[in-house]
């Protein structure tokens, strides 16, 4: 009890919070399973940073699948900037198929919707930007895949 005392003690002595800010809380609750929705589940290579040119992170994209419908969702859930509204979207194409595309000034995420994907291949895209709309961070995959259901 005492050790935690000194080292709490310590931690305020040297101004670091113990306790994790008020936009990290809130963009630690959006997972890209409660984003897309009930059923929806992580593919395989279906997750890229959102990265600027010179490699920082400022979110992740995600593209889930959820079998039992058979429909695709991406979602781009931002890391940096989170609880100020940016310019952040997120696109999917499905192969023969339809596209979604989700791109406004959004405090945490932006979601493609859910779109049809059973057995197609799939291209999907999220980013975002600075608050100064400046600097973009992109991840995805532009090439075809996915493409066994």
């Amino acid at each position: 009890m005492l050790i935690r005392s000194l080292m709490a003690a310590t931690l305020v002595a040297a101004g670091i919070a113990a306790l994790p800010s008020a936009a990290y809380a809130a963009s630690a609750a959006y997972t890209p399973e409660r984003v897309c929705g009930k059923g929806f589940h992580r593919v395989k290579d279906g997750h890229r940073a959102m990265r600027t040119r010179s490699g920082a992170v400022f979110g992740h994209v995600y593209l889930m699948y959820n079998k039992r419908s058979g429909k695709n969702c991406v979602a781009a859930i931002k890391t940096r900037f989170t609880g100020t509204r940016t310019v952040t979207g997120a696109y999917l194409e499905v192969r023969g198929g339809g596209r979604s595309e989700d791109a406004q000034r959004y405090q945490f995420y932006a979601e493609t919707g859910h779109i049809d994907g059973a057995w197609k291949c799939v291209k999907y895209e999220g980013w975002t930007r600075d608050p100064d709309n400046r600097v973009t961070a992109w991840g995805g995959r532009k090439s075809w895949g996915n493409c066994d259901g």
